[in-house]
């Protein structure tokens, strides 16, 4: 089969199979599997494709026919113009997720403060963590993270982007957690640091239970926030408070629907100077706010 007909093919096979950007995920296919972009199939269209390869393409649509995510199939994903390793048990970067970091950026290119020590939660594949160190060179990065599926990914995509950031296994639920910063200095007391940032699981119970194909194959762990999709803010919030600076900052993603909620624990636990961004398609989509003690 020649290159032209095969595109032509796996395009049909999914948009009957009801993939809603059928093209764009054929295009991806093709470029991963064939190495053949755009300008390929209009020079060498008529270009044989080999048995093989013609059978790998005709695997991956079909994966992705069922409803398996394209990131999975294509084992990569890019966050922050950086390549991500994702798959089974780790959920896939959003772009929604880079309004998160940019915000965290602008808040310490504001302060000045070369060298932050910063605390991502829930960090699942490290895009938060690995993109907050590589934009700010002289971070203190740590990445949280409870799932042993996700923990492979997480490890192989800091070291894929040559990022130093440290790793604590464990659920941010925790307060057991606090004592990785312990002030060895300071016997009992907590190291404080600069900001904690995370995107926790935050769908409720009814968005659990309506979720689209592809979704479904991401880890419940993931997803999951709570009766009300507030669980984990609510103890972040109050939890995680306890070892952040005078002025340090807070910054969640959430979910379109949640800025007023979210903005409201936050001033019921204390903090000032709270602010919820809107996302490119004008949706609240990040909350921050400050600790203060006096």
């Amino acid at each position: 089969m020649i290159l032209k007909e095969l595109y032509e093919l796996t395009e049909n096979m999914l948009a009957a199979a009801g993939v809603e950007d059928h093209r764009f995920d054929t295009d991806c296919l093709f470029e991963d599997i064939l190495d053949a972009d755009k300008v390929t199939l209009l020079l060498h269209g008529d270009r044989e494709v080999s048995e093989p390869d013609a059978d790998r393409l005709m695997s991956a649509a079909e994966k992705r026919c069922s409803g398996i995510p394209l990131q999975y199939i294509l084992g990569k994903w890019e966050f922050f113009g950086r390549t991500f390793f994702v798959g089974s048990g780790v959920l896939i970067p959003r772009p929604d997720t880079e309004i998160l970091v940019e915000k965290v950026i602008e808040h310490f290119a504001g302060q000045n403060n070369r060298s932050p020590e910063i605390c991502d939660l829930c960090s699942g594949s490290g895009c938060i963590a690995v993109t907050l160190k590589k934009e700010l060179p002289g971070a203190a990065v740590h990445a949280v993270e409870l799932s042993s599926d996700a923990m492979p990914y997480l490890m192989k995509n800091i070291r894929h982007n040559e990022a130093d950031v440290k790793i604590i296994k464990g659920d941010v639920t925790d307060g057991r957690l606090l004592e990785n910063f312990l002030d060895p200095d300071d016997f009992g007391e907590y190291r404080r640091i600069d900001a904690v940032v995370s995107n926790p699981p935050y769908l409720t119970d009814k968005e659990m239970n309506e979720l689209s194909r592809e979704v479904k194959y991401e880890p419940e762990l993931a997803l999951r926030g709570g009766m009300d999709g507030l669980k984990f803010y609510r103890i972040i919030s109050v939890l995680w408070k306890e070892i952040l600076k005078d002025g340090g900052l807070i910054a969640f993603e959430i979910g379109f629907e949640q800025g007023e909620a979210v903005k409201d624990i936050l001033q019921k636990s204390g903090y000032k100077n709270i602010a919820v961004h809107k996302d490119l398609a004008g949706h609240d989509r990040v909350v921050t706010g400050q600790a203060y003690f006096s």
